[in-house]
């Protein structure tokens, strides 16, 4: 990639992020129901970074829970005999975990939600000191962090698979298997730090050497030659890299730029159909992450569906669709709990409702089961390696117990 198409990757990064900040606004104030007005109105709470640089992550989300609210309320949402309107009410909260535990406190206090979802390692942590206290609330926690689930908080679900379940796989996809020298490039959040922690400790059991850690802030930093260039300096096999899939991809161009011939091990908040619109595909090749949607049977439908909706040019990734279909495990729970405003009835009542979502709302390994301490869980897990002719070689993964 020339240095012109590189400086404009930069500039449309920026402008990605700005315009976020007015869809996050439009979120903030809009009526967010998507359906009829008839009943009563039941809020669900969103709190995520909607603005800033990694805005795209917490929009895709919100899309997913958006696009669910809205054909939930078409087909009708009907509770212990009573009519509801759904309603997505979303706040920004940037990715500082102090500021979604006031925005989780706003939504349950001021807006009645009895369940809120937050997409952060660090903002879910937040809220799981709040909501068995006195005002509780139900947690629909997107990371995948296995901490969230180590918590015990009982009025926590957890929603995508565990990153536990990647690494050893991805290690074992890899030309060196764990042998070489590892770089550490990954965000420097909460979330990225337990990835880099973990992926640490399997290479070094593996046998390899662990290079020093050059984490960097995904949603602040914007020239990221230096953290870079001091990685390549240890002549790494490979780099674990990953946040955000926009950030992400303008440190794998990086690094290609600088000369990097080696691997990558992208961390599972990014997504390669995302990171292919942010830099040379071919950047992309030797790496291994988690496989896009697109790889998934039968999910043709949904994409269509996503981009007739919201954008023709945008990819659709597995935070959309993840969250998409957990929504309406949520929703059908109140229906079998007979309540909307007790969380743990709700949440006690998810085992059976889990089997008795709608199959329209099942995209791709859509949970058929909710383990005791709060997994939503799936068999037809895949990861993919990226070879050298841009091609993705897909292989399973397995969950281990939580």
């Amino acid at each position: 990639m020339t240095p012109a198409s590189s400086s404009r990757m930069r500039r449309s990064f920026v402008l990605v992020a700005s315009g976020s900040l007015v869809a996050a606004l439009a979120a903030c104030g809009g009526d967010g129901g998507g359906g009829s007005s008839d009943g009563e109105t039941l809020v669900i709470g969103y709190s995520a970074g909607i603005s800033g640089g990694a805005a795209e992550y917490g929009l895709n989300v919100q899309n997913g829970l958006q696009m669910a609210v809205d054909e939930l309320n078409a087909e009708g949402v009907e509770v212990d005999g009573k009519k509801y309107t759904l309603k997505l009410e979303s706040l920004d909260d940037q990715y500082q975990p102090s500021t979604t535990g006031t925005n989780a406190q706003r939504l349950v206090q001021k807006e009645g939600a009895k369940i809120v979802f937050v997409p952060h390692a660090g903002g879910i942590k937040a809220a799981q000191e709040l909501n068995t206290t006195r005002d509780k609330f139900l947690l629909g926690a997107y990371s995948s962090d296995p901490d969230i689930l180590a918590s015990g908080n009982e009025l926590t679900v957890m929603i995508p698979p565990s990153f536990v379940s990647y690494i050893d796989p991805f290690i074992e996809q890899l030309d060196t298997k764990g042998t070489g020298k590892l770089g550490l490039l990954t965000t420097s959040s909460e979330f990225g730090q337990e990835w880099t922690k973990a992926a640490t400790a399997s290479w070094k059991k593996a046998g390899g050497t662990v290079l020093d850690n050059n984490n960097i802030d995904y949603g602040s930093v914007s020239d990221f030659a230096g953290p870079v260039s001091k990685t390549l300096a240890g002549k790494p096999d490979v780099i674990l890299v990953g946040g955000p899939s926009q950030p992400t991809a303008l440190v794998i161009e990086e690094a290609r730029k600088q000369g990097y011939k080696g691997a990558f091990m992208i961390i599972d908040q990014a997504k390669f159909e995302e990171l292919e619109k942010f830099t040379d595909p071919k950047n992309l090749n030797d790496s291994v992450g988690i496989a896009p949607l697109t790889e998934f049977d039968g999910t043709e439908d949904f994409i269509t569906r996503y981009q007739d909706k919201f954008s023709s040019d945008k990819p659709v990734n597995a935070d959309i669709a993840l969250n998409y279909q957990a929504l309406p495990v949520f929703v059908e729970a109140m229906k079998s709990a007979g309540s909307v405003d007790d969380p743990q009835a709700i949440r006690d009542a998810m085992p059976e409702a889990v089997k008795n979502v709608d199959d329209k709302f099942k995209v791709a390994f859509a949970p058929d089961q909710i383990t005791d301490n709060g997994h939503l869980r799936s068999d037809g897990l895949k990861a993919a390696y990226r070879n050298d002719k841009g091609k993705y070689e897909t292989f399973p993964i397995d969950q281990p117990k939580d």
